[in-house]
């Protein structure tokens, strides 16, 4: 598989721009998506045969990961939180696994885990434990949630499955000292307008559970789910309670 490898980003604010149109609360720069930068699969599960079944409503989407339309995006955390949106089913067990992707193109497990179903939230998510191997620079990882209907007889017709991509690249030195003066909102519209998707959505989802009421962010979370090359736009109104978010590592 080619792939190229990013050692450096090329979508910057300067800090001063970005400090007069944060606080004088004229516009924000948003995500942008780093160009040339696709990877194949499924973020969004496909109807499945026999006894389970995901209940959506009209317009709610089904199982999906969430990455941009691309398939993948990139972090600067060496083990980043991966989200995903989990619709009412009567799925008894959910898995995620994470494969690395050699030189050669094989991919290869790393870690795979089940946890119950049971309680999961909507918007459901995992940030990778200290036993699992950090992401290298330049690597590309694929990562997996499935549905599973009867957790001893796995079926794989049976299995609901998505899929996403991800790539860690280094912080370059003046946007982590932008980062270390920021505030958590400025934090977020540095790491967007960077185009470090698993960076800007664990802050945007962070500040949602902190202020779910608050305008401003709502606001900023239905741009970011509609924003051009993300198309995420069944879950630009999903709202995240205080307090909902629940961790799957905290479960093993």
């Amino acid at each position: 598989m080619k792939r190229p490898i990013f050692t450096s980003l090329r979508y910057f604010v300067p800090w001063s721009l970005a400090v007069l149109i944060l606080n004088a609360g004229l516009s924000w720069a948003g995500f942008t998506p780093p160009k040339n930068l696709s990877r194949p699969g499924n973020r969004e599960g496909a109807a499945t045969r026999g006894i389970c079944k995901v209940q959506t409503a009209a317009n709610e989407p089904d199982l999906t990961t969430l990455v941009p339309a691309s398939n993948i995006g990139l972090t600067v955390a060496n083990r980043p939180t991966f989200y995903w949106y989990l619709p009412a089913n009567n799925y008894q067990a959910l898995e995620f696994a994470l494969f690395q992707t050699l030189a050669n193109g094989t991919q290869v497990q790393i870690y795979r885990q089940q946890f119950p179903m049971a309680n999961r939230p909507r918007l459901d998510s995992i940030t990778l434990a200290g036993d699992v191997p950090p992401l290298q620079e330049g690597v590309d990882y694929r990562w997996t949630v499935s549905l599973i209907c009867n957790p001893s007889d796995p079926d794989p017709s049976q299995i609901r499955f998505v899929e996403g991509w991800v790539q860690r690249v280094a912080l370059p030195e003046t946007l982590e000292k932008q980062l270390h003066q920021a505030s958590p909102l400025q934090r977020y519209d540095l790491l967007a307008s960077n185009g470090l998707w698993y960076d800007a959505l664990d802050a945007l989802v962070k500040l949602r559970q902190e202020q779910p009421n608050d305008t401003k962010i709502n606001t900023l979370w239905t741009e970011l789910m509609t924003t051009e090359g993300v198309g995420l736009h069944r879950l630009s109104n999903l709202a995240i309670a205080q307090g909902s978010q629940r961790n799957l590592s905290n479960l093993r």
